[in-house]
């Protein structure tokens, strides 16, 4: 099986996270993946914010979700934004184009971290708290909250998870 393959077979969302600091090589190998990812016309919508090294300023953002008991002790949060000021108000259909894009990109991160060894879990119920999350990233409101990505080394290894046989989502072969 290609590692690819793996990756993706492999990934889950980890809640639970060593104290070891992550390397900013391998975030910046993340943020590369992601930067990767397919747009539409190429305009690359997504900007990131990353927090490491900052144990107040992620024990404030943890703060902002229910699942603060997790998210204080990742040791680094990345938080994925979709640039406002590359939508087009003329075509209302590019804000999904633009969010599909960025979760492409959110996806590129997570394989490439569990291909690194690290641990990621995708948190979207935090966008509730999106104007206090841009307050303490000291990020413009052109920049739309799409989701906060947890990094680190798992605490622990076996994860299970299954999933539906895929014959039960395929709607249509014709």
């Amino acid at each position: 099986m290609s590692s690819v393959m793996s990756c993706i077979l492999e990934r889950r969302s980890i809640r639970a996270y060593t104290s070891e600091e992550v390397s900013k090589d391998d975030v910046m190998l993340l943020l590369n993946a992601a930067n990767w990812a397919p747009s539409g016309n190429n305009m690359q919508p997504w900007r990131f914010s990353v927090v490491m090294n900052n144990r107040e300023l992620i024990k404030k953002l943890s703060s902002l979700t229910v699942y603060h008991k997790w998210v204080k002790n990742a040791p680094c949060l990345i938080a994925v934004f979709l640039d406002t000021e590359s939508l087009d108000d003329k075509f209302p259909s590019i804000y999904l184009k633009h969010s599909q894009s960025i979760g492409a990109a959110i996806q590129n991160m997570l394989l490439a971290a569990q291909e690194l060894g690290l641990g990621t879990c995708w948190i979207g119920e935090i966008l509730k708290n999106e104007d206090k999350v841009r307050e303490l990233l000291e990020v413009s409101e052109d920049l739309q909250l799409m989701a906060v990505v947890s990094v680190g080394y798992p605490s622990g290894s076996d994860l299970k998870s299954k999933r539906r046989d895929i014959s039960e989502n395929i709607v249509s072969w014709l």
